[in-house]
């Protein structure tokens, strides 16, 4: 509520009070004064900085990861699709790195492959036999 509310008052203040004399910039058809495009999390500006958006609010790399993103079930670290790692495996309400979606016991890439699940963990078919 409250950062729709903060969406809200920077489209007036936008369109409405200040106008964009200089260095503005334009965000999916939108003008913003430079010092107004700013994280929905820390406020830190965005302009000329790697940014993404999520449900309709922009965020920092850094706020994204963080307080954003998915963690990946493997090695709990933030799933961003940036780099390396774009792709993810998602299964019964969990999420992988691609390349962490892999079998506990001989490491081999699980991903768009038969697997186990064995608690929490998952096996190829070959290492599931041997449990």
């Amino acid at each position: 509520m409250l950062s729709e509310l903060n969406t809200m008052i920077n489209l007036l203040l936008f369109l409405f009070i200040k106008p964009i004399t200089s260095g503005g910039i334009s965000y999916q058809d939108q003008p913003w004064h430079s010092e107004c495009f700013v994280c929905e999390t820390c406020r830190k500006p965005l302009a000329g900085t790697r940014f993404t958006s999520h449900e309709d609010h922009v965020y920092c790399v850094d706020c994204y990861k963080t307080d954003v993103a998915k963690k990946c079930h493997g090695c709990k670290n933030p799933i961003t699709g940036f780099g390396h790692g774009t792709n993810v495996v998602n299964y019964e309400g969990y999420s992988w790195h691609e390349y962490c979606f892999s079998c506990k016991k001989c490491s081999l890439s699980l991903a768009n492959k038969r697997f186990v699940l064995n608690g929490e963990q998952i096996y190829c078919p070959d290492c599931a036999k041997k449990l």
